[in-house]
């Protein structure tokens, strides 16, 4: 969302009170005198803070473990994928996936292939945060460009694995399916456009 008028007027007034969220970016938690950016941070301060013995397999405490979680989470290509499509596509300057962003999302899909070489998770055999985290990415490229399941046979796997679980069901595959039909309807009203100036 890079126009500031398209952002809700509340995140606007957090933003701008006390220096809240010198980054500018959704989602933002907000508890009074502490405030967070970023979701991969979020995520993690949530499920610390607040997390059940029964889900201590999301973050376990084992430090190589949370390593590797912090690895795929901070990892720093897969979004940046999505967002070079999603920035000029809300800015109404993208009708279609360029060349070069389609080898880049495919340069991403091959590096997760790799990191499900010798596992069924991305950090091991068991899911974890890393796995949520990368799922809400995944799903929107794989919508944008899917996920070619003889090239990626194990990334394929993992999706499907990941998608048949029902808190993915519930709550990522909707909010998957609205941001990915969302940015194919910007694209081709950006597509019409073209042509009626034509």
């Amino acid at each position: 969302m890079e126009n500031r008028e398209s952002k809700p007027k509340q995140y606007i007034a957090l933003k701008l009170k006390d220096n809240k969220n010198p980054m500018r970016t959704i989602p933002i938690l907000d508890e009074g005198e502490f405030t967070l950016a970023d979701s991969h941070a979020i995520a993690l301060y949530l499920i610390t803070k607040y997390g059940k013995p029964e889900h201590s397999y999301l973050y376990p405490d084992d430090i190589r473990t949370r390593a590797r979680i912090h690895q795929i989470m901070f990892i720093g290509v897969l979004f940046p994928r999505l967002r070079a499509v999603m920035a000029p596509t809300y800015s109404g300057k993208l009708g279609e996936l360029s060349n070069r962003m389609i080898v880049n999302i495919v340069d991403a899909y091959t590096m997760l292939e790799e990191y499900l070489a010798s596992s069924s998770f991305l950090t091991g055999n068991s899911m974890t945060v890393a796995d949520l985290s990368v799922l809400t990415t995944v799903s929107s490229l794989n919508g944008l460009h899917p996920i070619d399941g003889r090239k990626f046979p194990k990334l394929t796997k993992w999706l499907n694995t990941m998608n048949d679980m029902d808190v993915c069901r519930r709550i990522n595959a909707p909010g998957s399916e609205l941001h990915v039909m969302g940015l194919k309807a910007l694209m081709t009203n950006y597509k019409s456009n073209q042509k009626s100036k034509l």
